[in-house]
């Protein structure tokens, strides 16, 4: 674990100024010396980069806005003391678009410095892309870990809604905050869960039958995505797993929608203070947002929460029902997009609505050389299952690191 540190902490000397994937970190020495004496446990000795909105009692937290700057707590968020627990070492706090919404921050793509990482977890998903680090956590409330996972080429795991706890962690929709994380293969994402939720993931799960689901929103799919999905469908169908062709479920049509009403209802109200003391240092989009927001009243707040409840309950039945080990799903409309924007969350925001554990495995490149995969979802509290379907497939796919 010391040399593999050592390699970390020479890969971040030579790339940080292009990469940039670091707003804080402790000193080379202090990192190797906490290596040398971490605590025996699962992640004995791993090195582990924090998004800059979740609490870390020895580093600053300042959620990616002029607001927070310098901002300490005296205390770690639960997922960060839970993975130091098992031995794992803070390495730093990594960049973060601001407050965990869509403004671009300075980390770049690490295959292109002119293309994005993704937001929100920006910082997290390159660092673990560039090999600066072994593990990152990361949230997400709409697509801020499986978009950037998707466009940084690495996994990107996202648990059921609430299994792993968001104290510590800056709110920004109560109702869909989620604590993810990324790695380099399934099975480091495997010991992440089975340390931060106590559980034993050691039985192998045998996939039989997925389902292809291309969704209400396919039509935001650039080609070379449609080209991804259907090779990863075939390398799926010639491994003896049956793929079965889904039509858009009709219980997830208004998800989508539902979900961007409850998220701005919510924003408005989270960020009430910043907004009224501190409106000048507020980006122009999430001002935008915020004036969205204030159309959205308790009433339509209120339908789209029941909307959303419905739907769960009948996606929560359908999986149940069909006899689906997982969908296979687009994690990204594309490859990584130029620097100017973090790129969209169409294809996952209805996941994250729902609550579902969802996965994204690199498959190979695009036409651009930039990485491509795919997004597999699970049922609610399905989370050991996806993660066995998603280790069997990542062998098909021969992308294990």
């Amino acid at each position: 674990m010391l040399e593999e540190a050592r390699t970390q902490l020479s890969r971040i000397s030579k790339r940080d100024d292009a990469v940039k994937a670091w707003v804080a970190r402790h000193e080379d020495a202090t990192i190797l010396e906490a290596v040398k004496e971490a605590p025996p446990g699962s992640l004995h000795g791993w090195t582990l980069g924090v998004k800059d909105v979740i609490d870390t009692a020895d580093l600053p937290t300042e959620r990616g806005s002029p607001i927070y700057a310098n901002r300490s707590t005296s205390n770690d968020a639960a997922c960060v003391a839970g993975a130091r627990a098992a031995g794992a070492v803070v390495l730093g706090k990594t960049v973060t678009t601001e407050f965990a919404l869509f403004t671009p921050n300075k980390t770049t793509n690490p295959h292109d410095p002119d293309r994005t990482p993704g937001g929100s977890s920006s910082g997290s998903a390159a660092a673990v892309a560039d090999n600066q680090v072994r593990a990152a956590f990361g949230t997400q409330t709409v697509g801020s870990v499986l978009r950037p996972a998707a466009y940084c080429g690495v996994v990107g795991f996202k648990p059921t809604y609430q299994l792993v706890p968001v104290a510590g962690v800056a709110t920004l929709s109560h109702s869909f905050d989620t604590v993810g994380w990324f790695t380099k293969n399934v099975t480091d994402s495997k010991t992440m869960f089975s340390t931060l939720v106590d559980t034993n993931l050691d039985e192998t799960i045998s996939i039989k039958k997925i389902g292809r689901y291309l969704s209400h929103q396919w039509e935001a799919a650039k080609p070379e995505m449609a080209e991804v999905m259907r090779l990863a469908e075939q390398q799926l169908s010639d491994a003896g797993i049956e793929i079965v062709n889904l039509d858009p479920l009709t219980h997830l049509a208004p998800v989508f929608e539902a979900a961007n009403t409850v998220l701005h209802y919510e924003v408005v109200r989270i960020f009430a203070w910043e907004r009224s003391n501190h409106a000048d240092l507020i980006s122009p989009l999430l001002k935008k947002m915020l004036l969205n927001g204030d159309n959205v009243d308790h009433r339509k707040y209120r339908d789209a929460q029941l909307i959303l409840l419905k739907a769960r309950n009948l996606h929560y039945e359908f999986m149940h029902e069909s006899g689906l080990d997982a969908l296979i799903t687009p994690s990204a409309s594309s490859e990584a997009p130029p620097m100017k924007t973090t790129g969209d969350s169409v294809f996952n925001r209805v996941w994250t609505a729902l609550g579902v554990p969802a996965i994204h495995l690199p498959t190979g490149t695009g036409p651009l050389g930039l990485p491509v995969g795919v997004q597999l979802t699970g049922s609610m509290w399905g989370d050991n299952k996806l993660l066995g379907v998603a280790s069997e497939a990542e062998k098909i796919f021969g992308m294990t690191a």
